[in-house]
């Protein structure tokens, strides 16, 4: 019997996604759901339109990802 592989992803396709939904991108980059949603008001993260869905492109979260600041420690007086 042949199967047919249409209408589901590879196993490439699975690990490296190219786009991913709001929750996804929450989940992998660690951050909430609202964290996401104020990105995407601000301007600081991309997303695309497909239908009724949102979907953000991987490297356009990545690049969020990068520009945010670094964390700087803040030494309190006696702290070696």
């Amino acid at each position: 019997m042949i199967q047919s592989n249409k209408g589901k992803a590879s196993d490439a396709e699975r690990l490296n996604p190219l786009a991913m939904t709001i929750e996804e991108a929450a989940h992998v980059a660690r951050l909430s759901r609202s964290t996401i949603y104020l990105a995407l008001r601000d301007g600081s993260l991309t997303a695309r339109k497909v239908g009724r869905r949102t979907i953000i492109r991987v490297e356009d979260l990545r690049q969020f990802l990068a520009a945010l600041p670094a964390f700087e420690s803040q030494r309190v007086d006696g702290d070696v």
